[in-house]
């Protein structure tokens, strides 16, 4: 019975002594086990072994009748503390797979009330070797095509990982079981989709994409749960996106968006609901204006370097006669509203399609056909304190694609037409 995991050991007669300061949180591997007949010690005597990179040989610890608390509170972490009576010290131990601590610290308990472990595979308390004891894996970067593993899995404790001018088609499914990743790096490859499965990856924060050959992003992983919670950076550069999906508005935790150098022709109506969106770049695109919520955002930097903004974008409104909305529409509206899920297997394609075209209004209701369309020119300094030109002429004003859901909409325009975003 051994577990691999971070252990501090702690003096409590004298914490000044104490290991922790001279290795935080080393690794170890600990083990359960009997020890053969000698110097006195009975034969089949229990003993804890902790096992460092620094002292493979191991230190051995009696179990029964010395153990004085097990503290199990936050195992479900992969946290726990072991108390000893003899030597004092704690063995704060983290970082360990939180279903084999808690077998580990049960078996533990059992051998220290002296009870027989006879369903119990105990360990030899042999001396550890080097692979075991080694703090595990967190980094890996691939920067050729000869240096990808493809005999050997990738380590599973990997928190970042970057493969990059591989050629990677697809990405490898391997690299969905990396539960601890946090940064996916694929940048420099010629992938052309990505699967939903790296929704698998529950602790991704920033996933990397730059510089490959991708059409589109899939809207349907957008919605996963974890990949909608958890990613903070989305770097989308140097691709061939023509269209940004709506569903890329759910990501609520995104802080830093980046799709240079792209073929977009406009950015997601719905933008204004990143409300921790901080950083966005769009140079180099085929942008023409910009839609009306994105006066919502409030953002650190913004580069929307090289578009091809409209020059004159002041369009006035004349009056016109408006029609009551269709049920279709009426129904739509509510759906969006409420953010009611829906995909092609419960409705039929075009209506899925009527659904994504949603407009927003100047008041922030969803609309449909029944809308008036104008164009107004802002600031992108409203937006941001830090913003890069338009153009080389030094512009930031832009032209924004607005619209009006209703007639109470249309006349309060009317009469204040700077008041955006007031219901």
């Amino acid at each position: 019975m051994r577990i691999s995991c971070s252990v501090d050991l702690i003096n409590r007669i004298s914490p000044s002594l104490s290991v922790k300061k001279q290795s935080k949180g080393g690794h170890a591997q600990l083990s359960i086990g009997k020890k053969p007949s000698h110097d006195g010690i009975k034969e089949g005597t229990m003993f804890l072994m902790m096992c460092t990179a620094k002292d493979k040989n191991g230190t051995k610890y009696l179990i029964k009748d010395n153990i004085m608390q097990i503290f199990g509170k936050f195992v479900q972490e992969g946290k726990a503390t072991v108390r000893l009576k003899d030597p004092e010290v704690d063995l704060l131990i983290s970082k360990a797979d939180s279903l084999q601590l808690k077998n580990f610290l049960s078996v533990l308990k059992t051998a220290a009330q002296g009870k027989v472990l006879d369903n119990v595979t105990l360990s030899t308390l042999a001396p550890a070797n080097s692979k075991s004891v080694e703090k595990p894996k967190s980094k890996m970067t691939i920067k050729d095509r000869k240096d990808y593993p493809l005999r050997e899995n990738f380590p599973q404790s990997l928190e970042k990982l970057q493969v990059s001018c591989c050629r990677l088609k697809r990405i490898d499914t391997r690299i969905f079981s990396l539960r601890k990743l946090e940064v996916l790096n694929l940048s420099e490859n010629v992938l052309e989709s990505l699967p939903e499965d790296i929704s698998k990856l529950g602790n991704l924060r920033e996933l990397i994409v730059s510089n490959n050959l991708l059409s589109a992003f899939p809207a349907s992983l957008c919605l996963k749960e974890n990949f909608r919670q958890n990613l903070s950076l989305l770097d989308l550069c140097h691709n061939c996106l023509e269209t940004l999906p709506l569903q890329i508005c759910e990501l609520e935790s995104l802080v830093s968006l980046k799709v240079d150098h792209n073929k977009l022709q406009t950015l997601p109506p719905t933008i204004g609901r990143m409300k921790k969106l901080q950083f966005l770049s769009a140079s180099n695109n085929c942008i023409r204006t910009l839609p009306a919520s994105f006066m919502q955002l409030r953002l650190e930097t913004l580069d929307l370097f090289a578009n091809e903004f409209l020059d004159d974008s002041n369009q006035q409104l004349t009056d016109i006669s408006w029609n009551p909305p269709s049920l279709v529409e009426c129904c739509a509206r509510m759906i969006r509203k409420h953010k009611l899920p829906y995909d092609e297997e419960e409705l039929h394609t075009h209506l899925c399609r009527y659904l994504d075209s949603a407009r927003i209004c100047w008041c922030g209701a969803f609309c449909f056909e029944n809308s008036v369309k104008y164009t107004a020119s802002m600031s992108l300094k409203t937006i941001s304190p830090t913003v890069s030109a338009v153009d080389t002429n030094g512009r930031t004003d832009i032209p924004v694609l607005s619209f009006l859901c209703s007639p109470q909409c249309y006349n309060r325009f009317k009469q204040n037409p700077y008041a955006y975003w007031r219901k």
